[in-house]
């Protein structure tokens, strides 16, 4: 053990279980370092002493980010499936049951279906209010992953969960 704090160093003695000991003692001898090493850098690892070690933080954030990629593939892969579906779904015309031909009897009101877009960066947005039904005032987008968009606030960005924003008209 080389290193500049030897005089700092203290000894411990430990006694270790018959199957922890084996598996210290075929480590040592896969990796050529010493018990005290392995036992020390397992220490360090536990208390999070290594510079060369995450933060959870930072664990955090890549598993995040992979996981938004995998879904977003995932929704890509669906979506063209879809759009790929009704193309190949074709209509029975000798099935007709009774109430299709009520139906053709009292014509409805078709009411067209919303167009939903990905929010965008420049988009104005609503921020639910936490704990609250109400809505904050008028907000710029500036930034947008899969589920999550940062906007511009008095004190800065802020990022918020989609499902806790309300698309606004740039016409409104």
């Amino acid at each position: 053990m080389e290193r500049a704090d030897i005089f700092a160093a203290k000894t411990l003695t430990i006694e270790l279980s018959s199957q922890i000991y084996e598996a210290l003692i075929a480590e040592v001898k896969a990796t050529g370092k010493t018990e005290s090493q392995l036992v020390e850098q397992g220490l360090e690892n536990i208390f999070k002493l290594s510079g060369d070690r995450l933060t959870s933080l930072d664990q955090l954030s890549i598993i995040e980010t992979t996981l938004e990629i995998k879904l977003k593939q995932y929704i890509d892969k669906l979506f063209a499936e879809q759009q790929l579906a009704p193309a190949q779904l074709k209509p029975n015309p000798t099935i007709e049951s009774p109430s299709d031909r009520a139906l053709d009897l009292f014509p409805q009101k078709i009411m067209p279906l919303p167009t939903i877009r990905a929010l965008q960066v420049g988009d104005r947005v609503l921020v639910l209010e936490p704990d609250s039904p109400y809505y904050m005032a008028k907000l710029l987008v500036v930034r947008t992953s899969l589920i999550r968009a940062t906007v511009e606030t008095d004190t800065g960005e802020k990022t918020f969960l989609k499902r806790d924003l309300r698309f606004v008209n740039s016409e409104s």
